[in-house]
Parts: structure tokens; sequence; C-alpha cells
């Protein structure tokens, strides 16, 4: 799962419980409620509410964690640019040892 797929997944999630949320509360809005269930009712009203922030600080923190990928994977780009670089040189230079070794060989140096 890419990381845009996982905050599009928390951010239907949200939507989601925010929409299950206030389905919850006009249902129950339309009964005649006892204490104890208003008590019940109120607890969940305010851990819905607390999910709700804990999923919005989560979005938040999962799309700086996507730049920072972002930002890594150019870093990655950019030295594997530099190592393919220095791989070229390193056979350049071989070939001219082999062909300096060769030439010393043949002239008995």
């Amino acid at each position: 799962m890419s990381p845009l797929e996982l905050t599009q997944l928390i951010a239907m999630a949200g939507g989601g419980l925010l929409a299950f949320a206030y389905a919850i509360q006009k249902f129950l809005g339309s009964w005649q409620l006892n204490n104890a269930e208003s008590s019940v009712v109120g607890l969940m009203r305010s851990e819905l509410e607390r999910m709700a922030e804990q999923n919005t600080h989560l979005s938040v923190e999962l799309g700086k964690l996507q730049e920072e990928m972002i930002r890594l994977n150019k870093q990655l780009r950019i030295l594997t640019e530099e190592n393919q670089r220095l791989h070229t040189e390193i056979v350049s230079l071989t070939n001219e040892i082999a062909t300096l070794h060769s030439y010393i060989t043949t002239k008995g140096i």
C-alpha cells in the first residue's frame, strides 16, 4: 500500500467516523433517554471526538512522513546517479591501468 493510498484510507476512515457519529447523534436524539443512557451516549460522543482529533493528527503526521520520503527518494536518485558516474570512472581508470600495464610489459620497463 503506497503512502498516498494510506493517507486516503485514513482520511476516508475519519470521514466515515464523523458520518457515523452524526448518524448516531440523530438516531439517539430522537429517543427519550434516561440518565444512564445519556451518560453512555455522552461517553460515546466524547470518544468519537477524541478519535476524530487523533485521526486528524495522524493524517498530518502521515503527510509529513510522505514529504520526508519524497525528499529521501530525491536524495537517493542523486546519489545513485553519482554512484553510476563513479562506477564509469572506475571502469575507465581500470582500462587505463590495464593499457599502461600492457605497455610496460611489452617495453620491458
